[in-house]
């Protein structure tokens, strides 16, 4: 059998083993060997794809329905200001947002990574004026089951209280990640009662380490309405929490409060609170989400978050 008539789910086997960042370096040039194989390559590059807000939204319409029906891992990934839409288009935004995730047949993990931008010459950020309110209420009529949200790295959200949509999106999820420099425990009250849908939550990791923990101007993660001891307050409300959700596997809060390498960890379904050394490269990493078919890694966790 030659190359050329390989069987394409064989071909999409070896595609996948390589993996669509290590054919991004190469410019795909690799896949000039056979057109037919660059065809398909080209949906599974699609199914994992890390982009900027601008180049999302910059996208013309008529590439929606492709990524609707390719996309299984989106991750919005911001640097800076740079890579940031201009003002006056940051509700496109929402609007490409919803368009790629709302009927999407694959999507099932999305993660808003927002990373700090040293700049000796800073321009505006726009994030703080955008508010993901209507992305949010969409997405329990989407199929993601894996949420990751690190906006650790702006002021993002400070304007906006989005911690109740979160705790309105749990059920429907199987693994949520944070780290927001304003949260509070609102984020964890998802709805109860007989008429509430079932959680099937099996993971949630909540980052309260400060964004530089070798900045002697470092700042902790604050409530969202300003009160202090934010990690006990979590830790107690999340110890409660779990003993109402059995579906749960995986549930801790970490903080990082020292410049040396250690982290603070309860564990919310036993109770527990440790020290744990390192630098925060945890194996809980490995468990962001349960399902061993992803093997995503959330380098977002480490203390020493650095863009």
């Amino acid at each position: 059998m030659s190359l050329q008539t390989l069987p394409v789910e064989i071909l999409c086997m070896i595609i996948r083993y390589i993996g669509s960042d290590q054919l991004r370096k190469q410019e795909s040039c690799c896949l000039a060997v056979f057109k037919v194989w660059y065809q398909i390559a080209k949906r599974i590059l699609l199914e994992d794809l890390r982009i900027s807000a601008i180049q999302l939204v910059q996208a013309p319409d008529n590439q929606y329905p492709t990524l609707r029906t390719s996309l299984r891992r989106l991750i919005l990934d911001i640097h800076g200001p740079e890579d940031w839409p201009a003002e006056q288009d940051i509700e496109r935004l929402n609007h490409a947002l919803i368009s790629v995730t709302e009927k999407s047949d694959h999507l099932t993990s999305f993660t808003l990574l927002v990373r700090r931008n040293y700049n000796p010459r800073p321009r505006p950020h726009y994030a703080s004026t955008w508010n993901p309110t209507p992305f949010f209420n969409v997405l329990g009529a989407s199929k993601i089951s894996h949420l990751v949200i690190d906006t650790w790295g702006s002021n993002m959200t400070s304007s906006v209280h989005i911690c109740p949509r979160l705790a309105l999106q749990l059920p429907s999820l199987k693994s949520l990640c944070l780290r927001m420099y304003s949260i509070c425990t609102e984020v964890l009250e998802f709805p109860r009662g007989d008429s509430a849908t079932p959680s099937r939550i099996e993971s949630i990791i909540i980052n309260l380490s400060p964004q530089d923990s070798q900045r002697m101007s470092k700042k902790d993660p604050e409530y969202c309405n300003g009160r202090r001891l934010l990690y006990h307050a979590m830790a107690s409300e999340g110890t409660k929490i779990a003993k109402q959700m059995p579906s749960l596997k995986v549930f801790r809060i970490l903080r990082q409060c020292h410049a040396i390498a250690s982290m603070d960890c309860t564990n919310c379904i036993t109770g527990i609170e440790t020290t744990i050394a390192g630098t925060g490269d945890l194996e809980d990493r490995r468990v962001v989400e349960p399902d061993e078919a992803s093997r995503t890694r959330f380098s977002w966790m480490n203390s020493d978050f650095s863009s």
